[in-house]
């Protein structure tokens, strides 16, 4: 097991915006983590694909996180009771609907809804907790047309500081929300399966690898630019100006 006792001399809240702050420091976000440590090819075929087709990537990148923030705002007030803002993705939210009917039938209800989370070396905000037939599942909304295992480890950071403050979780869901018709995808960890708690496992030791990885190489960059500032370009070109032609 990593040693994480070491992290609290890397802190390096300057080099990272975070909403989540713990004992006076900053703390980094999970999907923060993720997305710096993990590389995504498709991303840059996609982004290669809109140019191709003379779409700006950040405006529709953008476009597309407005749209899974609206949702997530939609679903929030129509659990608790709430008027579903008008701005609110038709699609998206008429797919949970759906969804939220078949899990009446489970006997299903909201135990509470986007609340955030943080322990000593990360935070994040977890979409919605709600029993079903007796049982606890942590629910994560996701509108993005292709789910991966990224987002299990999201998940699992979540269910770690959860444990870490008591609270028992049966069981894990992603719920993918169609943006173009009324439908939805359900992806399950039921942790009574042993393979199910088994790959859950795996999940949060290899976050809590990236998160280790994370902190030390902000550490490293923070040192690299105050060790070594920027080359005074003059001196540089100087520099070269002395070296002997090449051969």
């Amino acid at each position: 097991m990593l040693d994480f006792e070491d992290l609290v001399a890397l802190q390096t809240e300057a080099l990272f915006e975070s909403p989540y702050e713990v004992n006076g420091h900053l703390v980094p976000r999970v999907t923060e983590v993720i997305g710096k440590m993990i590389e995504e090819p498709s991303i840059a075929v996609w982004a290669n694909s809109l140019g191709f087709r003379h779409q700006n990537y950040k405006r529709t990148l953008e476009g597309f996180a407005r749209i899974g923030s609206l949702t997530h705002h939609g679903i929030e007030a129509f659990l608790s009771g709430q008027p579903i803002p008008l701005e609110t993705p038709q699609f998206p939210m008429d797919s949970f609907r759906l969804w939220w009917m078949e899990m009446e039938k489970l006997n299903a209800r909201a135990l509470s809804t986007e609340v955030s989370l943080v322990c000593d070396h990360y935070g994040g905000t977890y979409d919605l907790m709600m029993e079903a037939n007796g049982k606890v599942w942590l629910v994560d909304f996701k509108t993005s047309n292709h789910v991966t295992y990224k987002y299990w480890l999201q998940l699992a950071a979540y269910a770690r500081v959860l444990r870490m403050q008591g609270v028992r979780i049966d069981g894990l869901l992603i719920l993918q929300l169609s943006k173009y018709e009324v439908a939805f995808r359900e992806y399950v960890l039921d942790l009574a399966w042993p393979s199910h708690a088994e790959y859950l496992e795996v999940c949060e030791r290899t976050f809590l690898s990236l998160l280790y990885g994370y902190y030390h190489i902000k550490y490293l960059e923070r040192r690299f630019k105050g060790e070594w500032p920027e080359v005074n370009t003059e001196q540089f070109s100087a520099a070269k100006r002395s070296l002997p032609p090449n051969p």
